[in-house]
């Protein structure tokens, strides 16, 4: 059995830019110019960028809702379905839609892949907003994932669900006389935006093989051991690696649950929406929910990954995370997003994907 290795950092934050001495002695700031765009997706509209690939129930609230329940597997961004649970946006609400990948009913799974090679030997920069509310159960679940994958493999399907975030690999129930559901193929990095917490953990056999384990351990418990943490796991392949490299996990509290360094909630209040609700209307209900994230991978040498979340408090970004970046990183990448509901439930929603590659030039400014 191959050994993954990891790191196991807890940051509590990032450093907005690089820093140098001058001959002179004086201090000089030095910032990475982003390169050029490659990827901006709205999701506002009734379709989307053909290379996005739906899967289960992720959908478009911007196209007319459709005449029945969503797909189980690849299909088509379009229309959601006809009968919405929970406080969802509305459909055929173009300019004003949404990509949808779960609404509040239980035991759905949503993603959608960009299996479309992205150049990343020279870094990446990747925003988007985020959305997870409106739960019907007494706790939220399960939270939302971005990942990169090796850009030479091919991305059609995600990893397991439930506390793996369609990322990582997973062991329902942490059965030792079960099956594993493999993670998704070539994983490179995902990052978990956990509301329920089990991403957090190695219970379930996350991290199978992985040198280092997750502080919360490898036991599958109740509750879950990390909830509103972000989580940073690594490269893996079928039901090997995934390691946890990174986590917004503070100390451990006398319930057994870690505490949250981040300085916000992931989750919203947003609890109802309006019978007939306009879009734009929604849309307003919509904008103190709204978590916009942003993820970096460094050009440098000894390359680092940064996360920024804005939480919609007026702080603007806050640091989140910063950690070295798994290496190689992978010459090019494909990247996609993931949510599950389970016995409990939420609406996970994603809006303005914006991808740059970085440009290996500096920017110096005294």
């Amino acid at each position: 059995m191959r050994k993954w290795g990891t790191c196991l950092v807890a940051s509590a934050g990032i450093v907005a830019a690089v820093v140098a001495v001058a001959p002179s002695g004086s201090a000089v700031e030095v910032r990475r110019a982003p390169g050029a765009v490659v990827v901006d997706e709205p999701f506002t509209g009734g379709a989307a960028d053909t290379r996005f690939v739906g899967y289960g129930t992720a959908c478009l609230t911007g196209a007319p809702r459709g005449k029945g329940e969503a797909e189980a597997t690849n299909h088509r961004l379009r229309g959601c379905r006809r009968d919405p649970v929970g406080p969802v946006p509305p459909g055929d609400a173009a300019p004003r839609g949404y990509l949808q990948l779960t609404d509040a009913h239980d035991e759905q799974t949503g993603a959608v892949l960009f299996d479309s090679p992205i150049p990343a030997a020279g870094g990446l920069d990747v925003s988007f907003e985020q959305w997870q509310y409106g739960n019907t159960t007494r706790g939220a679940a399960d939270g939302l994932s971005f990942f990169l994958v090796d850009g030479s493999t091919s991305l059609t399907t995600p990893g397991a669900f439930g506390g793996s975030l369609g990322y990582a690999q997973r062991l329902p129930g942490g059965r030792t006389d079960g099956m594993f559901i493999p993670g998704v193929n070539g994983g490179y990095l995902g990052i978990g935006l956990d509301v329920l917490g089990e991403y957090f953990g190695d219970g379930e056999g996350r991290g199978n093989g992985c040198d280092r384990r997750s502080p919360a351990g490898t036991e599958y418990r109740q509750p879950a051991p990390g909830p509103n943490i972000v989580t940073a796991r690594g490269p893996g392949n079928g039901v090997e690696g995934y390691c946890l490299i990174a986590a917004t996990n503070g100390d451990r509290s006398s319930s057994g649950a870690w505490g949250s360094s981040l300085p916000g909630n992931l989750h919203g209040r947003l609890k109802s929406m309006p019978a007939n609700v306009s879009a734009r209307r929604a849309e307003s209900l919509l904008e103190p929910v709204k978590r916009t994230v942003h993820v970096v991978v460094s050009p440098d040498s000894s390359p680092m990954v940064t996360v920024d979340i804005d939480f919609q408090d007026g702080k603007g970004f806050q640091p989140v995370l910063r950690f070295r970046a798994p290496e190689p990183v992978p010459d090019t990448v494909k990247f996609g997003f993931a949510s599950s509901t389970g016995a409990r439930t939420d609406v996970h929603l994603i809006r303005r994907v914006v991808v740059r590659g970085e440009r290996g030039d500096d920017e110096r400014s005294r």
